[in-house]
């Protein structure tokens, strides 16, 4: 019944066939696929390739890292997509020439210039970057978008999906700038964050900047946001006498959540969406290997 169980998974593609077999019998909260057999074990860990994401991240992800896979809201084949891509069981140039010894070149099939991997796949090819990363990206920034439009009722449509992101969206109170070209007194090289929020009544001016990057950076990625708008957000507090804060909202290109995305989620004023973050940025990245891969 077990072995029955899996190549029926494996044939309405929820389970790659190359995929970790383990990982199946782990709780979905815990990034398993929720089978029941006791005597299977977490060895997939301590696999060099299946568990690498998990090696890589555990140190710097939050407990809703897996939160998409325990609410079960994507559909079962990308579902399926998403963990092959994590434990890198897609069939990548890399794979098939160094891993399976095949007279392959290893070289991106796009770009040329690096090994194809699946991490260069999902957020480390500059021609991807040009469309594909920038779609994905913006998908994230509407959604944040389209809750700060519901929370100072701006607005605006009732699934975020159906959201049309403007460039002012305003109410006599507060003024929401989209992708907006801050025009200073002074020479700042980063002045076009993704959203600033300015909050008349409060004299506050939030800076939120988003960014989808490799899983393993997601930590670092959340600095570096902090820090590539400091230098605007004193300007801002120079020329506009408000309060500034700056809010990098980031989510991993497979999903994992850096430990401090939830806090930042509530000093923007919307706690309760990381499912929501996490869902687009993954049927983005499941755009991409669909679209490299043909999988």
């Amino acid at each position: 019944m077990d072995r029955k169980t899996r190549k029926m998974l494996s044939i309405y593609k929820t389970h790659q066939m190359s995929a970790d077999v383990d990982k199946l019998y782990l709780p979905r909260k815990e990034g398993g696929r929720g089978l029941k057999r006791t005597e299977r074990s977490a060895k997939w860990r301590e696999k060099q390739l299946h568990g690498q994401f998990c090696r890589e991240t555990e140190n710097i992800s939050s407990n809703d890292t897996w939160l998409w896979l325990k609410k079960g809201e994507l559909k079962k084949e990308t579902e399926g997509l998403i963990i092959a891509a994590q434990e890198q069981a897609l069939s990548t140039n890399a794979l098939k020439a160094k891993i399976q010894k095949r007279d392959v070149d290893a070289a991106c099939r796009i770009c040329r210039e690096r090994d194809e991997t699946v991490q260069h796949i999902v957020c480390g090819c500059s021609k991807l970057a040009q469309k594909e990363y920038k779609r994905r990206h913006d998908k994230l920034a509407q959604v944040v978008h389209w809750e700060l439009c519901r929370k100072h009722e701006i607005p605006c449509e009732s699934k975020w999906y159906m959201h049309e992101p403007q460039k002012v969206s305003e109410n006599g109170q507060v003024k929401i700038l989209l992708d907006f070209d801050v025009q200073t007194d002074n020479v700042i090289q980063h002045r076009r964050p993704d959203i600033i929020v300015v909050e008349r009544a409060r004299q506050m001016c939030t800076i939120v900047d988003v960014a989808v990057p490799g899983d393993s950076r997601v930590a670092e990625k959340e600095k570096e946001k902090i820090e590539k708008y400091q230098d605007l957000a004193r300007e801002l507090r120079r020329l506009w006498n408000m309060r500034t804060k700056v809010i990098p909202i980031v989510v991993g290109a497979l999903g994992t959540t850096p430990k401090q995305l939830r806090r930042h989620l509530d000093d923007v004023g919307v706690p309760d969406r990381v499912q929501t973050l996490q869902k687009a940025a993954l049927l983005g990245t499941a755009r991409i290997l669909r679209k490299v891969l043909e999988v």
